[in-house]
Formats: structure tokens, C-alpha cells, sequence
């Protein structure tokens, strides 16, 4: 009897012990931004003790969990630990499931909360997730009792940032990063060349680098290991052959054409010596940003004045039997630089540049970025088989005062293309049908100091992402804005950044412009 009476003790003792969390009934809101495929929530609420530690299985998965635990303490100033074995304190759950796919992942919250995810990255979605809900009460940590499944519509979703033409320091970047995690990007496009200044690093040719305006080798990697922890990959730009006035200008003997008086802004495409020195550079940047798989070279509006004279351009046109036409020594270019690209285990991706014309065809496995369709339009594209990212200028460009308020953004679908200026053909917006082709979307920032990206992007952004997470529009504009406005006061804490902006629409945007 003693020895019923000491294992019934020891039980209770051990169940107690068990017991490092509390479900009650309670009814929080569920905030998710984008909104999730699928949520069943109850009334209830998971309430973590002072004993809950988070655990995965996995040693790939630590630096998340830290991450999660760093970023909780932001939101709410509670601390979480992670512990080693999944015991009894193991109260979160994070795991890789690989029979799930791509980027899907689903949250099971009850006595525990449970996150599972086809892959680190969709864990990371996963964690952005957990932060828009998870509540602090009292000094403790709560969760609404709930199941969630959710993936993204569209493989890709972007943002892009303009460095050439606004230095950011890397602290904003980061903040840039946060934001982005936040509301779950997976691509951050870096603009780092242009007219104004070249703000990459470079060992072989070190006059690239505009003075006090470039990062270093270093900084970069660490920018590439920040957004990597985060879930988003960083897609670098280095924009040829046109918006090239750097390369001219400190390498003349390299990149130049005869007459640089009249054209100082395009490299000479009839050099050798050229495409060796891009090879060079394309190689620098592409070793930084290992995990990318794509390399945008830029490719649009080049200017092609006195490059038809050029006696380099001459010969080389004669030598690889080019008609005598800049624009299919364009071609050419496009193509040559393609396969440089794909020497350093990249895709390339361009802009919206060349035409449907042209006697040089242009490789279908690259990746054409549409914006202001003046020169292949969007349907044109995918009848001629090429992937597609829609930057529709109208409403995805965020440019100083020049950008659309959140309502016009989230009319807009990931197969519309829409334009300010009455030229343009899509000026008449331009819908076309679904397809796979077109990959996914991105915003587009230009020109933009960094003290406004924060407070122009920060409610822009999750408005975009919910149109391309979820392509056909599962909530009304109204209660997405209303989910955002309720994240906002999370995310400022996140990024110690509260500023925002008007979300005005410039309605004389087209006069202004024009």
C-alpha cells in the first residue's frame, strides 16, 4: 500500500513539474499580416511560464530560435531561453518537415505551440508569425489557442532599394531587412550602381567605389549574414550598359567610347577588355552574396549616341558578324553578359530593356523585370516564354512624393500593369491572365533618402505583400489596413523606428512628373 501511496505521489509530482504552461479562456485578437491560407481560432490563450524554453531538432535551426528570443524581448521585454533536449520545459516547437514544400508552414498552438516549415526560411515566415501574435500580460508571455497553415502564391516576392542614388548606411538597411522579414519578403534587390555613384567594393579595380560612398567587403558579407538569418536573400545590381557613368569615368581605357563628351554614360560594348573587367567585378560581388541565386545587371535605357561610331564598336560588330545596328549589339551584350552571369552560378535578371524585335534573340532563362512596358510589353513576354517580375511602375514605385497610397496598391493584382504616364501603353492598365511565368511582384524604391524608406515603406509594404502572398484577395482592404495599423506599434519596437508618413496619394502626380 506505502508503495501505491510513494508512486501516486511521485506521479503527481512529475506531472506538476510537467506543467510549465496554462491555457485559459481568453479571446485575443489574431493579427497575421499576410493574412494566413488557412486559421481556426478559439477563445482561449496559451500562457508561457517562467520554465517554457523554446527547442528544434535541428542544429540548423538554433541561430532562428535565438533570434526569435532577441526579437520577442523587443516586442514585449519578456526573456525566453532555448534548451538542448526536448523535454518537459520544451514548450515551442521549431522543426523542418521536408514532405512539406517550398515556403509552407503551419503553427498548432495548445498546451504548446508547435512550428513546422518546409525549410529554414519558411520557418522564418513562421517566426514573423509568432511575433504578430504573441501578447504580454502581466510579465507573461501568451499566444491565442489556434491552428494556422500557410504559403505564399508567389515564389517571389521583392523589394527593391536605390543605394546609387541615396546612400543608406547599413544600420538602415538592417532596419530595411527587419521590416521586411516582418511582413515576410523573401527577396531584397540592392540598386548599387547608377549614375551618381558606384557603392560597391572592388580589389581589381578599386577606383569603381565613389569615396565615402561605398560599402566594404566587409559590411557586405555582414549585411548578407543579417538578412540570410532573416529568411531574405539579397539580390545584388550592378546596372550596365547604360546608368554606367562610373565606369567611365574612372576606367576610361576600359569602358569608354571615342566620344565621351556626348555619351559619358554608357560602357563601350565593343571592348574586349570590357567584358573581362565585368567578368572581374560580377565575380567580386557574386562571392559575396553567395546565396542568391540571381544577378540583376541593370540593361535598361541605355543611350546609345555616338556608340555606332566608336572604332571599337566597329571592329568588334565586324569581328562577331553583327548587323551594324547598336540595338543588336545591345542584344549581343545581353546575351555575352548572360553567360557571365551563369559562369558565377547566377541567373541573371535585366529590366525591362530590349524588344521583341531584333535578329539576336535573347535567352528565355533569364529573368526580365517589367515596369513601365514602353518596349516588351507584359502578355508579349509570356507568349514568348520569359519569366517575369512585375514592378509595374503604377502602383509599385515608391519614389519621394511620387507614390500611391495604400488603397490604390492594394487594387492592384500581380498580372496588372499600370502607368502614370499617358504615353505609355499601360497607361490603360494592362491585365493579363494568370500564369506560372510571371514569378511574383516588387516594390520598387527610388530615390529616396533613407530617413523617409522607413516611414514611406513601413505600411506600403505589408499592403503590397498581401496582394502577392495571397494573390486572389482573401480579406477586404479595410481589414488588412486594420491588421496593419494594429502590427504597426510591434514592428516600431522591432526596429526602435516609430516614424511614418501620410500614405497621401499625389494627385497631381502625373502633372508633377510630366
Amino acid at each position: 500500500m506505502r508503495q501505491i501511496v510513494s508512486l501516486i505521489i511521485f506521479l503527481l509530482l512529475f506531472i506538476s513539474c510537467d506543467q510549465t504552461t496554462t491555457v485559459k479562456p481568453k479571446d485575443v485578437a489574431a493579427s497575421v499580416v499576410p493574412y494566413p491560407k488557412t486559421i481556426e481560432k478559439g477563445n482561449e490563450v496559451l500562457v508561457l511560464s517562467d520554465q517554457s524554453k523554446l527547442y528544434s531538432p535541428q542544429a540548423e535551426v538554433y541561430p532562428l530560435l535565438d533570434l526569435f528570443i532577441s526579437e520577442v524581448q523587443k516586442i514585449t521585454n519578456s526573456t525566453l531561453v532555448t534548451t538542448e533536449t526536448n523535454n518537459h520545459e520544451a514548450d515551442i516547437l521549431f522543426q523542418i518537415d521536408t514532405a512539406m514544400a517550398g515556403e509552407a508552414y503551419s503553427i498548432e498552438i495548445g498546451k504548446t505551440v508547435k512550428v513546422m516549415g518546409a525549410s529554414y526560411k519558411a520557418l522564418a515566415k513562421a517566426k514573423a508569425t509568432l511575433l504578430q501574435l504573441v501578447v504580454e500580460e502581466e510579465g507573461k508571455l501568451m499566444f491565442p489557442v489556434l491552428t494556422l497553415k500557410d504559403a505564399p502564391d508567389a515564389s517571389y516576392r521583392g523589394l527593391m532599394v536605390d543605394l546609387a542614388r541615396q546612400w543608406h548606411d547599413i544600420g538602415t538597411l538592417k532596419k530595411i531587412i527587419d521590416l521586411g522579414a516582418f511582413y515576410k519578403i523573401n527577396f531584397l534587390q540592392l540598386h548599387f550602381t547608377d549614375y551618381q555613384s558606384f557603392t560597391l567594393p572592388s580589389t581589381e579595380y578599386p577606383k569603381l567605389s565613389t569615396p565615402n560612398r561605398h560599402y566594404s567587403f566587409e559590411q557586405l558579407k555582414e549585411l548578407e549574414a543579417y538578412s540570410q538569418l532573416r529568411g531574405i536573400t539579397i539580390i545584388p545590381e550592378i546596372d550596365i550598359p547604360g546608368h554606367s557613368s562610373p565606369f567611365v569615368k574612372e576606367y576610361p581605357e576600359i569602358f569608354a567610347i571615342q566620344d565621351t563628351l556626348t555619351n559619358p554614360w554608357i560602357i563601350n560594348m565593343g571592348k574586349e577588355e570590357g567584358y573581362g573587367a565585368l567578368d572581374v567585378i560580377i565575380g567580386e560581388i557574386a562571392s559575396i552574396f553567395k546565396s542568391s541565386p540571381y544577378f540583376h545587371i541593370g540593361g535598361d535605357e541605355a543611350i546609345f549616341d555616338k556608340v555606332a561610331d566608336d572604332p571599337f564598336v566597329q571592329d568588334y560588330i565586324k569581328k562577331h558578324n553583327i548587323d551594324n545596328d547598336v540595338h543588336e549589339l545591345y542584344r549581343h551584350f545581353l546575351v555575352r553578359m548572360n553567360q557571365i552571369v551563369k559562369k558565377h552560378n547566377k541567373q541573371m535578371c535585366v529590366w525591362e530593356g530590349f524588344r521583341p524585335d531584333g535578329k539576336i534573340k535573347i535567352p528565355k532563362d533569364i529573368i526580365v523585370f517589367e515596369f513601365e512596358t514602353n518596349r516588351y510589353l507584359p502578355n508579349q513576354l509570356i507568349e514568348d516564354g520569359y519569366t517575369v517580375v512585375n514592378t509595374s511602375w503604377k502602383p509599385l514605385y515608391v519614389v519621394n512624393k511620387k507614390k500611391w497610397e495604400p488603397k490604390t496598391i492594394y487594387a492592384w493584382n500581380m498580372w496588372k500593369w499600370d502607368n502614370w504616364y499617358d504615353k505609355a501603353p499601360s497607361y490603360d492598365p494592362i491585365q493579363i491572365e494568370k500564369s506560372p511565368l510571371v514569378i511574383g511582384a516588387q516594390m520598387c524604391s527610388w530615390e529616396q533618402s533613407e530617413a523617409v524608406e522607413i516611414p514611406s515603406l513601413r505600411k506600403r509594404l505589408p499592403v503590397y505583400m498581401e496582394r502577392v502572398w495571397n494573390t486572389d484577395e482573401r480579406i477586404s482592404f479595410e481589414q488588412a489596413m486594420k491588421h496593419i495599423d494594429l502590427l504597426d506599434d510591434r514592428l516600431s519596437k522591432l526596429i526602435d523606428d516609430s516614424r511614418q508618413d501620410s500614405l497621401l496619394h499625389g494627385h497631381n502626380f502625373t502633372k508633377e512628373m510630366q
